[in-house]
């Protein structure tokens, strides 16, 4: 067998609308290309010496075949062909960007079991991959959530952190997104702090403001917000996070709009909100958006802070108005006001 992966299979999966390919290679090409992608998440789940894994080493010098490793890229451009000749150099040339979704500590397994052995370990054995090539990062994550729910070492939260790392640009606690449709060098101006990056779009992927609670135990938490994204899979949707950063983009041409974006609860809240009028907001300028900001600024100074918790309700709030803006841009204040004040 050559030293490069070979496919086998080309198939579609319509829940994240990606390629799904069954493929093979060999320990040398799994040693050399595939083990070194393991840091790329930065690793959250550290190197297990368990009794299955030492038993392993042991099959693998034996000559077992072991479980496939479930390998991912994100590209949208390739997604375009059923070409697999194309696809096969694609994968081939663009190993160094991908991702170990499935069987990090299978290759830890194997990588350390030839520094043991040596010669011993026959680097000719096949290895069997499922690779996974998505037209978009939410769709991936919702791949990576299904894998891993339920293992305790990574929350949804935890992946989410770990895979926009590697993809978005964080510098001095600010962030330059870029873009992975267009260019990987074509950057979005906008600067986010990352924590609120982070909630914005774990709020998108879960559809959902509520994912902080204090009164929730944290692993609980994690579990809720994870069962939240499984139940809004990408193939309902029909725009991604980055649609929605570049939206922001646009509207914070305005340095009001971008200041009223800069807090974390407008963010969280516009980012729910967005998936069900994306269409309307897409139409028009930050100065039009700047006008609806001020509306609903002018209706939630009416509300007693004393007797709401703000934060919690300013994101209620912002979804219910985002989501149903088409109907709510032309209100007046205090029909607004009306509104708002009945939305639980």
């Amino acid at each position: 067998m050559e030293d490069k992966i070979e496919v086998l299979s080309i198939d579609f999966d319509n829940v994240i609308n990606s390629k799904y390919i069954t493929a093979k290679t060999n320990y040398k090409f799994s040693i050399e290309k595939l083990y070194p992608l393991v840091d790329r998440l930065d690793i959250q789940r550290n190197v297990q010496e368990s009794r299955f894994y030492r038993r392993l080493e042991k099959d693998l010098v034996k000559g077992c075949i072991m479980p496939p490793i479930t390998l991912a890229f994100v590209d949208s451009e390739i997604m375009k062909t059923s070409d697999e000749i194309q696809i096969l150099t694609y994968i081939n040339d663009n190993i160094s960007d991908g991702f170990i979704l499935d069987g990090i500590q299978r290759l830890n397994t194997l990588d350390r079991t030839f520094k043991n052995v040596g010669t011993k370990l026959d680097l000719n054995r096949v290895l069997f991959l499922n690779i996974i090539i998505c037209s978009s990062m939410d769709n991936l994550l919702y791949r990576m959530v299904t894998l891993n729910n339920g293992q305790k070492p990574m929350s949804a939260r935890h992946q989410i952190e770990i895979l926009t790392s590697n993809i978005f640009d964080f510098k001095d606690g600010d962030i330059q997104i870029l873009s992975e449709k267009d260019s990987k060098l074509s950057k979005i101006s906008i600067h986010f702090n990352k924590a609120d990056f982070m909630k914005g779009y774990l709020a998108f992927l879960s559809n959902s403001t509520n994912i902080e609670n204090q009164r929730i135990i944290e692993d609980q938490m994690d579990a809720l917000i994870a069962e939240k994204i499984l139940e809004n899979s990408p193939s309902i949707n029909h725009i991604e996070y980055y649609d929605v950063i570049k939206l922001i983009e646009k509207f914070s041409e305005n340095p009001k709009n971008f200041k009223w974006f800069k807090n974390s609860n407008n963010l969280i809240g516009f980012s729910v909100g967005v998936r069900y009028s994306y269409d309307f907001l897409y139409e028009i300028n930050a100065d039009r958006f700047l006008h609806f900001v001020d509306l609903f600024e002018d209706s939630f100074e009416s509300f007693d802070y004393s007797k709401i918790k703000i934060g919690k309700m300013r994101r209620t709030l912002v979804e219910h108005f985002i989501k149903n803006i088409v109907k709510l841009h032309e209100s007046e204040k205090f029909e607004l006001i009306d509104i708002l004040s009945q939305v639980d």
